[in-house]
């Protein structure tokens, strides 16, 4: 009985004294984004920089999708971070038209999959309009 006991003792201090190892997975710090022309018009160098802010000129993110047709809907493009709303400019109806966020001030970045931004244009405005979707 007592070795027994001895062996229930050196069991439980043992096992007790290993510990758990908890293995981080690594954080895919990826999303993908593609854009939607949801206007009436064609939109030429369709140019997104998902952290982009003021400036008249894209950042090194930044990425041209070309040309987009009317109702048509570009490839995904993968950026290392994005909010839920960008920096873009593209040509439209021979004028060019851009959207440009003043800072993401209190904005979290989008968690990793893919988004879709659906352009849209008010002709009472004249003004592009951004939604984002999740894909």
């Amino acid at each position: 009985m007592k070795k027994l006991s001895l062996y229930l003792f050196l069991f439980g201090a043992i096992s007790s004294s290993c510990k758990k190892i908890r293995v981080e997975q690594p954080v895919n710090t990826q999303v993908e984004i593609r854009v939607i022309n949801a206007t009436a018009f064609i939109l030429y160098n369709c140019t997104v920089d998902p952290f982009g802010t003021l400036s008249d000129n894209p950042g090194v993110n930044a990425y041209n999708y070309g040309q987009l047709n009317i109702d048509s809907t570009s490839i995904y493009k993968t950026f290392s971070k994005a909010y839920r709303y960008s920096w873009f400019r593209l040509t439209m109806n021979n004028k060019t038209y851009y959207l440009k966020p003043y800072d993401y001030t209190g904005e979290s970045l989008l968690l990793n999959g893919r988004y879709t931004y659906k352009l849209t244009y008010s002709t009472i405005t004249d003004r592009l309009n951004l939604e984002l979707f999740k894909d």
